[in-house]
């Protein structure tokens, strides 16, 4: 019989660990895998005990969490034999949605047992671990501002972004790797391995996990009078289509920006830089694919 581990923080949610544990039995996981459960207990713990579950030659590893915790998780699963499983029980689980993982704990379990074991790709974003959506400009000054607010959920988030919206000013990229050799009053540069950020917020309605390629979205900064619609067509994914948005595929690119902004990977927030590398690992990352 396989092994799975899965990795729960005890403090997530308002006891949800203790519902992951008691779904358990109910989900007919414990038929198909030898179960180990651990509790992280400081930041940064998810991602030793991954490390650890790889040494250990673990088959199987599940990140109970959002998207920073599956992250965690996957940078030390990426090049191994371990493959990932994800239980979605963070705010916005967009790697989770774009995946088809249910967001019902006992269903999400019941996909796990049946489903199988693909490849990948992932991304390296100077040197950093990526595998779901990255942003460099106002999604990361976004993210920054959001993680440290500290208070979860779409609706702060979304009062971040309004907020701070008119007064964020447009950003010039030089480009490489790209059909363009620069982007002029730009509002953010969107790196899309999967298709959304979360809450089913889709950024980049092409983006494929094992096509080889990355989703490259440059965006405008839309009038007032377009938000709405952009609003609409994000959560409907439709925003290829808008006037705003310019989109790539490639495998590796770099930008440079014409004063130091925010990026973030995979949601999490770095301190204002002016250039970016991005790199696509192809099928670099064993997965439980519950499509």
């Amino acid at each position: 019989m396989k092994s799975l581990l899965l990795i729960l923080n005890p403090i997530a949610g308002k006891g949800i660990a203790k519902k992951v544990e008691h779904a358990i039995g109910e989900s007919g996981l414990n038929e198909q895998f030898q179960v180990q459960i651990q509790y992280t207990k400081y930041s940064g713990h998810a991602a030793e005990i991954a490390e650890k579950a790889v040494q250990e030659k673990i088959d199987v590893v599940v990140a109970a969490g959002g998207d920073g915790t599956v992250n965690e998780v996957a940078s030390r699963l990426v090049h191994s034999n371990t493959a990932l499983g994800i239980i979605p029980i963070g705010s916005g689980n967009g790697l989770a949605r774009h995946m088809g993982y249910s967001m019902q704990i006992k269903k999400c379990l019941q996909q796990i047992a049946v489903s199988k074991i693909e490849k990948i790709d992932t991304l390296l974003i100077n040197n950093r671990f990526g595998v779901n959506v990255s942003g460099f400009g106002f999604d990361g000054f976004v993210a920054w501002k959001f993680n440290k607010e500290g208070k979860r959920g779409l609706s702060n988030y979304t009062k971040i972004a309004l907020r701070e919206y008119a007064k964020y000013q447009p950003i010039h990229f030089e480009l490489e790797g790209l059909p363009l050799l620069n982007f002029s009053n730009a509002h953010m540069l969107v790196i899309a391995n999967a298709s959304q950020f979360g809450n089913a917020a889709i950024i980049a309605p092409t983006a494929q996990l094992t096509d080889g390629l990355m989703d490259v979205v440059l965006v405008r900064k839309p009038s007032p009078l377009q938000l709405p619609s952009m609003f609409y067509r994000l959560f409907t994914g439709k925003l290829k289509d808008a006037d705003y948005i310019q989109s790539f595929k490639c495998n590796q690119f770099s930008a440079t920006s014409d004063r130091a902004i925010h990026l973030h990977v995979d949601g999490e927030a770095c301190e204002p830089i002016t250039k970016i590398n991005v790199v696509l690992q192809p099928k670099s990352l064993l997965v439980i694919d519950p499509k």
